[in-house]
């Protein structure tokens, strides 16, 4: 990692809020064509004839409004528009600056930030370097980001702050984009937090209903450039063609995980559009490396691997909507590489197997959950799998159940499941998974060369040897294959063709501070 390196706040930042907010998606298509830019939102809002709430719809409820808590998906698409972390990515996962201007590596090991000034908390309290301590030290002893190498934050001044870690990582600014970092006020109280959230983002609470709708409203005081809409809306609905029915009716103005065979069905609606970018999520199948059966077999893994047609399940079920997967980092994430994994090849399959001494075949067991393209996905592979010998019984059964059979240590076999890499980093997939002392270790993967090479990898300074050591991680991560990545998913937003100025998050983290919704 090179010292002193410095990022400076770009100037037209300034007033636009964070470096990923209010950058409106790319690649946006459909009937309506592309999304309008943030600029011209700004027109639409200048002339007033813009609706003064924006109503998304999303499936599942929030687990909480507490930022530094919710990890999942659809905790983002709401707190995100109300809380604000020291660095964001911007729509093509580019870390930049938000509530910290300047970031400087005075050696390895230790990072001097610069704190935004003039940056008001929603209870109208000043932001500052006691926050930003509190906020670390807050993640630090909840154990799971910082994974134990954070060793403190010094206050230098109001706005400045000195982070020492223990050793180097230069994965540790992509963990501070990540939603759950946020900076929350040092009065900060879990037990109340979550029912009154205090942000510094462009939005803050109104109203919320668990299990029914949640309401924020513009914030005034927000430090960069306020949203052009006063109210932003969440429904819950968990019925997906419901959520599609309410879209075109006009009940809502945007529609969050559509069936993917609505999409052509929104596209020929002049009245709607289809805004779309690449995702950070990757659709994925854990095998049970600890198993006394076939799958405990690293041929075997791989041979399942070799058997799938990955491209035909991105073709005939998400209509083109994704992305083959290589291995289980995502393309767009720092330190991807790519990677020739175990591709389609039928015959390899068949022989990997001749090799584990199950060429007379055997049966397998696929758990999933009831979510139509999971569904379709199992059956697509259960078809596949019986062509070199394999027969896949699938159960399907809530996701907590399963996770909770694994945590009991319950035998299994495959598990559909998925992961974000939500800090935009290779990091993130290698410790949240993968390790022997990974939480989410499902695949009960237990390589102690695998987990020394990650530590030598993630306290290795930016060059050749951390290289080599990332090398050898995707090295090791195909060649015992305890997780098969099937597909990166495409983010697939269908909205009103009103609807303009709204910024895609690769994790699902939309941002809706320019976003308009014009009326006639």
């Amino acid at each position: 990692m090179k010292k002193a390196l410095v990022m400076c706040l770009a100037a037209c930042l300034l007033m636009t809020g964070c470096g990923g907010k209010g950058e409106t998606n790319k690649e946006a298509g459909g009937a309506a064509g592309s999304a309008p830019s943030g600029s011209e939102a700004a027109d639409a809002a200048g002339s007033g004839n813009i609706k003064d709430e924006i109503i998304f719809c999303q499936g599942n409820d929030l687990t909480t409004l507490d930022a530094t808590i919710g990890q999942q998906e659809r905790a983002y698409s709401i707190s995100n528009n109300m809380f604000d972390p020291l660095f964001t990515h911007d729509s093509d996962m580019k870390t930049q600056p938000c509530l910290a201007t300047e970031y400087e590596w005075a050696d390895d090991t230790t990072l001097k930030l610069t704190i935004r000034e003039g940056v008001k908390f929603h209870d109208g309290s000043d932001m500052n370097a006691e926050d930003v301590k509190f906020t670390l030290d807050l993640i630090d002893q909840r154990g799971a980001l910082f994974v134990g190498n954070y060793e403190s934050c010094t206050i230098d001044d109001d706005y400045h702050v000195t982070v020492k870690l223990k050793d180097p990582n230069p994965a540790f600014l992509s963990i501070l984009t990540l939603p759950q970092a946020a900076v929350v006020p040092a009065e900060y109280d879990e037990a109340s937090f979550g029912e009154n959230p205090i942000g510094t983002g462009p939005y803050k609470l109104k109203e919320a209903v668990e299990g029914d709708y949640y309401t924020v409203e513009r914030f005034d005081d927000y430090w960069g450039e306020p949203a052009k809409t006063q109210f932003l809306t969440m429904k819950i609905v968990p019925e997906a063609s419901q959520r599609t029915m309410m879209l075109e009716t006009g009940e809502v103005d945007v529609a969050y995980d559509i069936p993917n065979n609505d999409i052509s069905r929104v596209q020929e609606n002049k009245d709607l559009q289809i805004l779309t970018c690449p995702s950070m999520k990757i659709i994925l199948m854990e095998l049970n490396c600890d198993s006394d059966g076939p799958v405990g077999n690293a041929d075997v893994r791989k041979a399942v691997e070799c058997a799938i047609d990955k491209q035909t399940i991105v073709d005939s079920l998400l209509y083109g909507f994704g992305t083959v997967s290589d291995n289980i980092v995502p393309q767009a994430a720092e330190d991807y590489r790519e990677y020739e994994s175990n591709i389609y090849d039928p015959e390899r399959a068949k022989s990997l197997l001749q090799q584990a001494g199950y060429g007379d075949g055997f049966e397998l067991t696929l758990w999933t959950n009831s979510n139509q393209t999971n569904t379709e996905i199992a059956q697509v592979m259960q078809s596949q799998l019986a062509e070199v010998g394999i027969t896949l019984n699938i159960v399907t059964q809530d996701d907590n159940t399963s996770f909770s059979l694994i945590e009991a240590g319950e035998d299994f076999d495959l598990m559909l499941d998925f992961w974000q890499t939500n800090s935009g980093h290779a990091d993130y997939v290698f410790n949240g998974m993968l390790l022997s002392s990974s939480v989410n270790n499902f695949s009960r993967y237990y390589n102690s060369n695998f987990d020394d090479t990650y530590v030598k990898y993630a306290s290795t300074g930016e060059g050749e040897e951390r290289e080599a050591l990332l090398k050898q991680l995707y090295d090791d991560m195909v060649t015992d294959t305890p997780i098969i990545g099937l597909y990166s998913e495409t983010k697939v937003i269908a909205a009103t063709s009103k609807l303009s100025g709204l910024a895609l998050s690769q994790i699902g983290a939309h941002e809706y501070q320019n976003a308009v919704v014009t009326e006639d």
